[in-house]
């Protein structure tokens, strides 16, 4: 697609940083995807030096993995100018609820989540477990598309099938491997991915787009050489790197 093409040596050029608000459990996983992509991550969760990192930082990643303060979040989000809001197990628990509820209304350049992840941001309960989502995302892109047009935004939508969906756009996009549904964190790379592309890119649906055909493409590319889960997630690390560094 035009945009990756054209979005990839922008990446590798300038190096940008990028602010991660994220969740530890896949914290490592994210900074070593972002490093491999050119990209400059930053791992700062502290009230105390969230604003001075968003004047340094090109984006934010905001990323509910695992509930932080809602104070927190909406500190960074107000104080970055771009941002991507990762809202994972939205829906799972009364808290991830009420912090996306504070978060949405700050208009986020890029929502990345799963189907079940996006149908409860839409108000449809039931349909996460966990982080896992337990809808297809072909149920869930009219409400990708609802709440595209109600925060003015962009929705990245990961599954089986890959949407990017804006007011007046969508894209579907196929690829991936079942392997990525064994390896925590993929979701939490996608998200990162969206912000990296979305430091370097004028329109965040190009930024969206970008980023998950570069997710799926080097999944595709990983899977080849993979034995299992761990060998995976390692290729993919590699896959990114091979992808930005041609």
């Amino acid at each position: 697609m035009s945009s990756i093409r054209t979005l990839l040596p922008q990446l590798q050029a300038q190096r940008p940083l990028v602010h991660c608000v994220t969740n530890p459990v896949t914290m490592n996983f994210v900074a070593d995807a972002l490093n491999a992509v050119s990209a400059r991550p930053i791992m700062a969760n502290s009230t105390a030096e969230i604003d001075t990192i968003a004047g340094a930082a090109s984006a934010l990643l905001v990323n509910i993995g695992v509930p932080q303060s809602a104070a927190l979040y909406v500190q960074a989000a107000k104080a970055a100018d771009r941002w991507v809001f990762d809202p994972v197990g939205a829906g799972g628990t009364k808290l991830r609820v009420d912090i996306a509820k504070q978060l949405l209304p700050l208009k986020p350049s890029i929502i990345r989540g799963n189907a079940g992840e996006i149908l409860a941001l839409g108000g449809q309960a039931g349909v996460v477990e966990g982080v896992d989502s337990l809808a297809t995302p072909e149920e869930a892109a009219g409400v990708a598309k609802l709440l595209a047009e109600k925060y003015r935004t962009v929705v990245a939508m990961t599954g089986a099938t890959d949407y990017v969906v804006s007011a007046d756009r969508i894209v579907r996009l196929t690829g991936g491997d079942a392997l990525m549904a064994k390896v925590t964190g993929t979701g939490c790379v996608a998200g990162a991915l969206c912000a990296a592309f979305l430091a370097v890119s004028e329109d965040p649906f190009d930024a969206a787009v970008a980023a998950l055909h570069l997710m799926s493409g080097a999944a595709d590319h990983a899977a080849k050489s993979a034995k299992g889960p761990g060998s995976f997630k390692v290729a993919l690390i590699d896959a990114f790197y091979s992808a930005t560094s041609q």
